[in-house]
C-alpha cells in the first residue's frame, strides 16, 4: 500500500482557473479523453475529433458506475455509440455496462470482449444485456488489431494470441486477459492498459519490439528507429497494483530511447484508502524511477484533449459514488511534465 501518498514531485500543479466541460469541447479537432472518478475501478470515455458534420465517435472503455457514465454521457449530448470495450470481466470494469448498452439500446454499432468468461452475476447480467441487442457486432480482438476510428488509430497491444489461446486449456488469469489499447493522433499516444499483469506485458514487449534500421535491402526500416508501443501517457494497469507495473516493460513506453525513461504521465484510477490498497508503493517506486509525472482520479474525473501535438490535462472535483454526478463547469488545467 503506498504509505504518505504521491511524492511531491511527481504530482501536476492545478492552475486557479476553471473551465467548463464545453469549454474544453469546444476544440473540435481535439481528441478528447474523459478518465471518470469511481474508485478502484475504470469508466473511460473517448471522443474523436469532430468530422465535417460536427460529429464525435463516442467510444467507452469499461464502466464501473453505470448511473454516473450515463450522465457524462447527457452532458456530453451522446446519442450512439460506435464501440463499446469490455477489457476483462471483472466486476469494477463491467458492473455498469448493462445500464449503458440499455441505455442507448439499438444505437451501439461494435462491442469488444476480451473472450474470457467469468461465472459471476455481473457477467451474466452483461451477457444477458448483449442478447438483448443482435444487431451489435460483437468482436474478441487480439493483440495487432488496428484500426482507424473517427480519425485516430486505435491498436489492440493485448491479449495477445498466445494467452488467447489459453483460456480454457491451461489457464490464464483474468487480469491477463484485458484488452489495452493504444490510441494515437497527432504524433501523440495513450496507451489504455485496463487491468493487464506481468504475463500480459511479457507478451506485449515481445509482440511489439524496436525496430531499427536495416543494410539488409528486403528488411529496409526506413525510419532509423521505431518503437510501437513508446506513448505520452499511460492509463496505469490495474489502479496501481505492484502486479500491473513492471520496471522492464514501463521503461519500453518511453519517447527517449537514449534515456531510460517511461511515459511522461501515467493516470491512476483509484480510490483514495481503497480496501485494495492502491496504488501500491512498489508501483509508484517504479513510475518515479522513471521521472513519470502522477496524476490520479482520487476527488475528481480526468479530461485528457491532444491536439496538434499538445496535451492538456483537466480535472475536476467530484465524488466517486453511483450517486455522485459529474461536476461539469469546474475543470481545472492540470501543469503536465515538459
Amino acid at each position: 500500500m503506498l504509505n504518505g501518498g504521491i511524492p511531491a514531485s511527481l504530482k501536476g500543479s492545478e492552475e486557479r482557473m476553471s473551465v467548463t466541460l464545453n469549454a474544453i469541447r469546444n476544440n473540435k479537432k481535439a481528441l478528447l479523453i474523459h478518465l471518470l472518478n469511481v474508485g478502484n475501478g475504470d469508466s473511460i470515455i473517448v471522443e474523436t475529433p469532430e468530422d465535417e458534420t460536427g460529429e464525435r465517435v463516442t467510444i467507452v472503455v469499461d464502466c464501473h458506475k453505470g448511473d454516473k457514465t450515463k450522465e457524462y454521457l447527457g452532458f456530453l449530448g451522446t446519442t450512439h455509440l460506435d464501440l463499446v470495450v469490455a477489457t476483462h470481466p471483472h466486476r469494477d470494469h463491467i458492473l455498469g455496462l448493462p445500464k449503458v448498452l440499455r441505455h442507448f439500446k439499438g444505437k451501439i454499432i461494435q462491442f469488444w470482449d476480451s473472450g474470457f468468461r467469468h461465472n459471476t452475476g455481473d457477467w451474466d447480467k452483461l451477457v444477458d444485456a448483449l442478447n438483448e441487442q443482435p444487431k451489435i457486432r460483437f468482436v474478441r480482438p487480439t493483440a495487432g488489431l488496428s484500426t482507424n476510428i473517427g480519425g485516430i488509430q486505435l491498436t489492440v497491444l493485448a491479449p495477445s494470441i498466445s494467452l488467447r489461446n489459453r483460456y480454457d486449456s491451461y489457464g490464464v488469469n483474468i487480469n491477463n486477459a484485458s484488452i489495452v489499447l493504444k490510441l494515437d493522433y497527432q504524433k501523440k499516444a495513450v496507451i489504455l492498459a485496463g487491468d493487464a499483469q506481468w504475463d500480459s506485458w511479457g507478451k506485449i514487449t515481445e509482440d511489439f519490439p524496436h525496430f531499427f534500421e536495416t543494410t539488409n535491402p528486403d528488411q529496409k526500416i526506413q525510419t532509423k528507429r521505431f518503437n510501437p508501443l513508446e506513448c505520452d501517457i499511460l492509463k496505469v494497469a490495474h489502479h496501481g497494483s505492484k502486479h500491473g507495473t513492471s520496471l522492464e516493460a514501463i521503461e519500453k513506453l518511453g519517447r527517449d530511447f537514449r534515456m531510460i525513461k517511461g511515459p511522461k504521465t501515467t493516470i491512476i484510477s483509484h480510490a483514495e484508502g481503497g480496501s485494495d490498497d492502491h496504488p501500491d508503493q512498489i508501483t509508484m517506486d517504479i513510475l518515479q524511477a522513471v521521472e513519470s509525472q502522477v496524476i490520479t482520479t482520487v476527488n475528481g474525473s480526468i479530461i485528457l484533449s491532444i491536439d496538434d501535438d499538445t496535451i492538456l490535462c483537466y480535472k475536476n472535483k467530484d465524488g466517486m459514488g453511483t450517486a455522485d454526478l459529474p461536476e461539469v463547469d469546474e475543470f481545472k488545467k492540470v501543469t503536465l511534465a515538459g
